[in-house]
């Protein structure tokens, strides 16, 4: 089997007082074969079931007015759209995707959609970051947070990475997560992480990890089992977007229910560290006061089950190059690195 991938983008970047507008393009390919003991560059051609199929979305259709489009837009530190073609062939068989994914910075946050580069002003508008909280002094070590879509994402971020296949974190006789249902999408059109196959030619579905809070799937590829979620150039298992069930609770509803709490709004980062979340924020405030400094917010495993509230409101997030989510505000404890 043979992928390859290729990359053609139209870029515009502010440096200095001016703008730039340049081209690039990357193509990289390889051709390997699953054996019982994983991918190698020998053996036999295997196709997966269920196989992928052929796919082109309606925005390859305005590639050619890319430039154009990009000599109209002022606003923004740096926009790439970028014309993105994948390929899997065997001996008597391909499939190609091919989609245009639109890449936007402003002030230091990032955003990318799959679809019409026509909508990238809507982008630039909703990146602007709002200010005029003033900054209040708070202590404490532990408290009640809500998180936004992006912070959440972030945490999504990490239950995903103990949902690996080959090296789970999380088993399926767990207890003590959340009354939550995560699921892994590729399919959400919108996302610039939409694939219709995965990098091993297995067509993607959407995939349930945990309903109601009890592990019943992993993020699998087609030689460590619950294939579908193959991914690089020798297939490792790994998500595309994390999307976090709604629930019933309406946002103010949800704020007025919570007193004091502090509002995490945004996120630059994630990790876990020993046995602990560790999401690093980009603003937190006190519902009814000013802006609180805060490093880092920490979630041990053990407070997971704290989680007692989710919004019916969810956003789509950018997380980073390779990975989206879908989520909504949610309402858990968690411990303060000020």
């Amino acid at each position: 089997m043979k992928i390859s991938l290729h990359h053609e983008s139209v870029i515009k970047e502010r440096r200095g007082n001016t703008s730039v507008t340049y081209n690039k393009s990357s193509t990289w390919s390889v051709t390997r074969y699953l054996t019982d003991s994983g991918w190698s560059n020998t053996g036999k051609d295997r196709k997966p079931d269920p196989i992928c199929g052929s796919f082109v979305h309606p925005s390859v259709a305005k590639w050619d007015r890319a430039r154009e489009l990009l000599d109209r837009i002022q606003l923004g530190d740096r926009i790439e759209i970028r014309k993105v073609r994948r390929e899997i062939i065997w001996d008597d068989y391909s499939c190609i995707e091919e989609k245009l994914v639109n890449y936007v910075t402003v002030n230091g946050r990032d955003f990318a959609f799959t679809g019409d580069p026509m909508d990238i002003p809507s982008v630039l508008e909703f990146l602007k970051e709002e200010s005029g909280f003033r900054h209040t002094v708070f202590f404490a070590e532990k408290g009640r947070v809500l998180l936004d879509p992006e912070a959440t994402s972030h945490l999504l971020k990490s239950l995903m990475a103990m949902l690996m296949a080959d090296s789970p974190l999380l088993s399926k006789d767990e207890r003590g997560l959340p009354d939550i249902t995560l699921y892994d999408d590729p399919l959400i059109a919108y996302s610039h992480a939409y694939y219709t196959f995965d990098d091993e030619g297995v067509k993607t579905e959407r995939k349930e990890l945990v309903g109601n809070g009890q592990v019943l799937n992993y993020l699998g590829t087609l030689y460590t089992g619950a294939p579908g979620n193959g991914r690089g150039m020798y297939p490792k298992p790994d998500f595309f977007n994390a999307v976090l069930k709604p629930g019933d609770w309406k946002l103010r509803e949800l704020m007025e229910e919570s007193k004091n709490a502090l509002m995490v709004l945004g996120a630059t980062q994630s990790e876990i560290v020993k046995k602990s979340i560790r999401i690093r924020p980009r603003r937190v405030i006190q519902l009814g006061g000013g802006e609180i400094l805060v490093r880092e917010i920490a979630i041990p495993f053990s407070e997971l089950s704290t989680l007692d509230a989710i919004t019916s409101d969810t956003r789509l997030v950018y997380l980073d190059e390779d990975h989206g989510a879908v989520a909504p505000f949610v309402r858990m404890t968690a411990r303060l690195l000020i």
